[in-house]
């Protein structure tokens, strides 16, 4: 089977970004990296992080795919503030990923929102929310 993790990175960052009431969200200003954000960027962000390959166990040529958005906020109105930003946002990246995602070469077969972290940045100030979903691809 073709490995469809970089075809499903690029349906996940096509859906973020294809999506206002995100946008609206974040700012007004959807500011998504893969990997990492370049240092100096401005928060809120977003981040497709880490993904994981998982083969289905099956006879059938499929497999399933795990994916993380990371998302970074940071309000001069505090830790309160950033937290409520981090999870606003968070849900609006679960919501546009809990669904079949356009992926070229693949059917999405079945997708689950797997879970959410929201979490404190040492620095006390920045808020750091984990929204991880999965997706079973059949070949098309």
């Amino acid at each position: 089977m073709n490995d469809a993790s970089l075809a499903l990175q690029d349906a996940v960052e096509a859906a973020l970004r294809a999506d206002a009431d995100l946008t609206a969200a974040a700012g007004g200003v959807l500011r998504l990296f893969t990997v990492s954000a370049p240092s100096g960027t401005p928060k809120p962000y977003l981040v497709i992080g880490e993904d994981q390959v998982v083969p289905d166990g099956l006879s059938c040529p499929s497999d399933e795919y795990f994916t993380r958005v990371h998302v970074w906020t940071l309000s001069d109105d505090g830790i309160e503030a950033s937290r409520r930003e981090a999870k606003a946002i968070a849900g609006h990246v679960r919501r546009v990923l809990d669904g079949a995602l356009a992926v070229p070469g693949f059917v999405t077969s079945d997708w689950a929102f797997e879970f959410a972290e929201h979490l404190t940045d040492k620095d006390g100030l920045t808020c750091h929310s984990v929204v991880d979903h999965r997706f079973h691809l059949d070949p098309a």
